[in-house]
């Protein structure tokens, strides 16, 4: 990675001069597009096209700035989620068995929360609309490598070295998810609360303290590198090589594993998809960790790691669609997939009897 002065304000600072000095290489010229317009809440995407004067880097790049929507910036300002990003591109990635983008560069103002991420263009790979949802075959992948990455981690105390990678109970995250629920509530049940049922509706008028409680429990439990964000829209396939890539780690934590399956199963697959595949699924994963060596982890004990999973994962559509700038039809359809997934999952799954 290369070094810069200063991190971009905005995409208009991000010019040839800029580039030069990441990139290591000069250039000429630049040109913007904006992506995933629909896709991200939390962030700003750009591609960025160099021309280079003499010796060539990569044909273009993907750089990832700081959402200029406050009450976005708010929340990710509360749970860090700038600067976890950061450090795991800058310090974690190359460790781990899932592939993410090749980072060019990557920094993170404490003091402003601005931010900037300059990696691989992953354009060339598959990517899948979420709206849709998973195919069986696409859900299958993910969730082997969803296993590989946890088995890794599990209890590995390296993880400890990063100190950006905290627990869902650490302060002052119960706290935030208490305080941004009292907030977001209201403007969740305004914009989408005709999509829950009466049952859900009573859990989330009292998510500002069912959230926080979740997250304590978490406090005990066996615990991994979690991505936080296993979403479709988060994952590139590369058909070819039979691999796959994941994007978007501003949500890592050390976490229990289920979490991250049960967050993708239950918001990424169709209501009918996840009720067919899940318990298929469900055996695969543990069975691919125990194989991998993890022991004392028995499928019980998973289960309800994942019913509870499931349960806290309602937390995600709740801010997303609080917090959302409903810029186009694309976000709305989205924030819509994300409330009846997660909702069909809790109840199919009687995860409400968890509410602590």
């Amino acid at each position: 990675m290369g070094h810069v002065a200063a991190i971009p304000g905005g995409i208009d600072d991000v010019d040839a001069a800029w580039l030069t000095d990441v990139l290591g290489r000069r250039v000429i010229d630049v040109e913007v597009e904006a992506i995933g317009v629909g896709i991200g809440v939390m962030a700003l995407l750009y591609r960025v096209v160099p021309a280079y004067a003499e010796e060539p880097g990569p044909t273009s790049v993907v750089v990832k700035l700081a959402s200029q929507h406050e009450p976005v910036r708010q929340v990710a300002r509360g749970y860090r989620f700038y600067e976890r990003e950061v450090g795991v591109y800058r310090d974690l990635a190359p460790q781990l068995t899932m592939r993410s983008p090749a980072c060019y560069f990557a920094a993170h103002d404490p003091e402003s929360d601005d931010f900037v991420i300059v990696m691989e263009d992953l354009s060339a790979h598959r990517v899948c609309d979420q709206v849709a949802g998973a195919s069986p075959a696409d859900a299958t992948m993910v969730v082997d490598e969803l296993a590989r990455l946890h088995t890794q981690w599990f209890g590995n105390e390296r993880l400890l070295d990063h100190a950006f990678i905290e627990r869902p109970c650490d302060p002052p995250y119960p706290q935030f998810q208490a305080q941004s629920t009292k907030t977001d509530w209201p403007i969740f049940v305004e914009r989408f609360g005709d999509r829950l049922s009466p049952t859900m509706r009573a859990v989330g008028e009292n998510w500002y303290e069912t959230g926080p409680a979740l997250m304590e429990m978490g406090r005990d439990q066996q615990w991994t590198l979690a991505h936080g964000d296993v979403r479709l829209d988060n994952i590139f396939f590369d058909d070819a090589a039979g691999t796959l890539s994941v994007v978007d780690w501003q949500i890592a934590f050390r976490n229990s594993g289920a979490f991250d399956l049960a967050y993708f199963m239950c918001q990424s697959l169709s209501l009918e998809n996840r009720r067919a595949l899940e318990p298929e699924l469900l055996r695969r994963y543990h069975d691919a960790l125990v194989a991998g060596g993890v022991e004392g982890y028995d499928y019980d004990e998973f289960f309800e790691d994942y019913r509870r999973s499931v349960l806290f994962s309602f937390c995600y559509p709740l801010s997303a669609g609080a917090n959302a700038d409903l810029v186009n039809e694309r976000v709305t359809e989205l924030v819509n997939a994300m409330v009846d997934r997660s909702v069909g999952a809790i109840e199919d799954l009687d995860a409400v009897e968890l509410v602590p």
